[in-house]
């Protein structure tokens, strides 16, 4: 790599990031009225119900219900905040939003004076924690999704016992939202957007602050659990809604990525025409309907009747994958990691390999202040001969001068979770907080590295199977 100034390189750093982490925010502040009340009740709500179907309501008895209170619902898309909103319209709350949101410099200011708070995914953030309590103990509202990802396949996911221990010290009440529709309308996998149908609400339960007082953090935790437990496909399959899309199949081959029929890995890939998902091993064909459901495209085709089912399945095959004798998974990646409060920069490349409840990561990789960044997928100007480098060295591989020899290693136990976006990236913390963002050469193996780590995790240690 050619050698640069050390001062030119900071003075670089310093004008990609004007506004760092020394920043203070005023999160959990009272929300702005205007940021609110104004743009985001009167302009966004009302903008949404036209764009995506959503038909709401406000719940009075919700809306007057006397603080702290925590209002929960699962997360199936990017709109749950908005829907949430709308049952309490008129009544402020304070949003806990994945940290990834405040990167924007515009949006992530808005969303601050909105009230918004932010939570680093799968790390203690201290600083979540506080501006929580501190919304709590003026008796506000706090509008929170604990699984802490959206939706898969439709289900809901499982998640641990934090918000009840939170729940448990301040004595908020508890509200359980639950909606039909949005991911249906809007999947995570989804590589085309949003697609239009019908969204509704609706309160499924309540545990008063009195109530709260006299249950224990394991309790309140199992009662959140039975509230949040939902499938989608098997609510839609009782009361069929039509989701309007020119491609509903589209993305759909990262999550459902091994053919029902060979059980070829990453084999899936979907057809011009949108709708259907083939195997370009052995052919097999399965089509989407435009309720969301699959169907077989002929006789001989193996299928599931939807994602979810598909998705379950998958998971037998990749746990019995996980815990052959000497299994390993290896993939070249190339790293990057944040510069600043608001980019990342492109650092390094290597193989990472996944064995024996370790994920490890072999390569190279300079300072991310010497490393490359991008804008709207391309690098900015001042790197492009930077990005030419890059390419050249790590065509060499071993004979390579990128940046220094790097290894990394992440035990697999020690993950509360892996944050992950199809057909982009994943992410694994070291010990320290350091995020590592990877990128695979082959974008549709990242659901596969992901289920095989979650896979590792669950199986029993050495020290549960002697026992």
């Amino acid at each position: 790599m050619r050698e640069k100034d050390a001062g030119q390189a900071a003075k670089e750093l310093k004008n990609l990031d004007r506004k760092g982490s020394g920043e203070k925010k005023d999160y959990g502040c009272k929300p702005s009225f205007f940021w609110y009340n104004v743009f985001g009740s009167w302009i966004v709500l009302n903008l949404a119900r036209l764009v995506f179907g959503v038909k709401i309501r406000t719940d009075k008895k919700i809306k007057d219900m006397k603080g702290p209170l925590i209002i929960v619902g699962n997360h199936p898309s990017y709109i749950d905040p908005i829907i949430l909103g709308m049952t309490v319209y008129g009544r402020q709350v304070n949003f806990v939003a994945g940290n990834f949101l405040f990167r924007n410099k515009i949006f992530g200011h808005i969303i601050t004076k909105g009230g918004c708070i932010p939570k680093a995914q799968y790390r203690n953030d201290m600083r979540t924690v506080r501006a929580m309590m501190r919304v709590l103990s003026r008796g506000g509202v706090l509008g929170i999704f604990p699984e802490a990802t959206r939706m898969v396949a439709g289900h809901s996911i499982p998640f641990d016992n934090a918000l009840a221990n939170l729940i448990k010290k301040t004595g908020a009440g508890i509200a359980f939202l639950r909606t039909h529709g949005a991911y249906m309308t809007w999947p995570r996998w989804s590589e085309n957007s949003w697609r239009r149908g019908r969204i509704t609400a609706e309160y499924v339960g309540v545990i008063s602050s009195e109530e709260v007082s006299k249950m224990s953090v394991e309790e309140i935790h199992q009662a959140m659990l039975r509230q949040m437990e939902y499938d989608e496909y098997a609510y839609f399959r009782e009361h069929p809604q039509v989701f309007k899309s020119k491609a509903p199949a589209s993305g759909v081959q990262n999550v459902a990525n091994i053919c029902p029929r060979c059980e070829t890995f990453n084999s899936t890939e979907v057809e011009k025409d949108g709708h259907t998902l083939c195997c370009r091993v052995c052919g097999n064909r399965v089509v989407m309907d435009k309720y969301g459901f699959f169907s077989p495209a002929a006789a001989e085709d193996k299928f599931f009747p939807d994602l979810n089912q598909w998705v379950k399945w998958e998971k037998t095959i990749y746990e019995r994958e996980a815990a052959k004798p000497g299994y390993s998974l290896t993939e070249k990646v190339e790293l990057l990691q944040p510069l600043g409060e608001y980019q990342h920069a492109k650092v390094g490349f290597g193989m990472i390999t996944i064995q024996d409840g370790v994920a490890s990561f072999v390569g190279r990789a300079c300072l991310p202040e010497e490393g490359i960044v991008y804008k709207k997928g391309k690098p900015i100007r001042e790197h492009r001969d930077r990005e030419e480098t890059f390419k050249r060295e790590k065509a060499l591989e071993a004979q390579s001068s990128w940046g220094t020899p790097v290894e990394k290693s992440f035990p697999i136990k020690n993950m509360k979770g892996v944050l992950y976006d199809f057909g982009l990236y994943f992410e694994l913390f070291e010990a320290n907080g350091q995020v590592n963002r990877f990128v695979p050469e082959n974008p549709q193996r990242i659901y596969e590295i992901y289920s095989i780590m979650m896979a590792m995790k669950q199986m029993p240690g050495k020290d549960q199977e002697s026992s």
